[in-house]
Formats: C-alpha cells, sequence, structure tokens
C-alpha cells in the first residue's frame, strides 16, 4: 500500500487502496475536534473485533477538505468504507458503532454470495 499520508484528492486515495484487500477506514479529518474523538472510540470498539483484517487512517486536513468537496460532502467527521480501491459505504456525522458493523457484515455477505 502506498502511503496514505501523501494522498491529495479521491482518485489518489482509491488508487493508494487498490492493492488493499483487507477492509479500510478511512478518516476524512479536515475539522478535528471531539466528534473525531468519538469516531476514534467508534472503530477502536470495532477493529477489537475485527483485528488485523480492519485498516483505519486518517487523512490530514488539506487533503481531507479537497476529498469532502469531491464526494459533495459537508458534515464532520466523515468516514470512508474502502475495499479493494471502491467506495463500499460512506458516514457523515456522528456514525453508531452498530451501521459500521452493518457495512462490515454487508461486505462480508457480498463476498460470499460473488
Amino acid at each position: 500500500m502506498k502511503s496514505l499520508n501523501q494522498v491529495k484528492n479521491l482518485s489518489e486515495l482509491l488508487d493508494a487502496l487498490r492493492e488493499e484487500s483487507r477492509p479500510m477506514f478511512i478518516n476524512l479529518c479536515s475539522r478535528c475536534g471531539n466528534e473525531n474523538y468519538l469516531m476514534d472510540h467508534v472503530v477502536s470498539n470495532i477493529q477489537k473485533e475485527y483485528g488485523e483484517s480492519l485498516g483505519y487512517h486518517k487523512l490530514p486536513a488539506t487533503a481531507s477538505r479537497i476529498i469532502k468537496e469531491e464526494l459533495m460532502v459537508s458534515k464532520n467527521p466523515v468516514l470512508i468504507l474502502i475495499e479493494n480501491g471502491e467506495i463500499k459505504a460512506l458516514f457523515g456525522g456522528i456514525i453508531a458503532q452498530f451501521k459500521l458493523e452493518m457495512a462490515l457484515e454487508k461486505l462480508k455477505s457480498d463476498k460470499k454470495s460473488a
């Protein structure tokens, strides 16, 4: 996987994660505050269950702002679920843990039915 800290836009992000087969949550941290602390905590809880099979990365503020504009999302925080360079889910605002878990379960069921 290429370094995500060097990513400048959405196409570079997806390209950097094209070879990453495990699901990866990307936090667009354009305004890091308390909501990002809560998001870190929620993702950390999920990672305890999924372990190494689930990645999590925060992008720098400049790249986050650009990607949010490209995705036309204005809420904070923004969390993107990406697998094999494809966006599988997009979450904006404070997200309940069960919604993230549901998105991961959908990924699993999609793989089984494929």
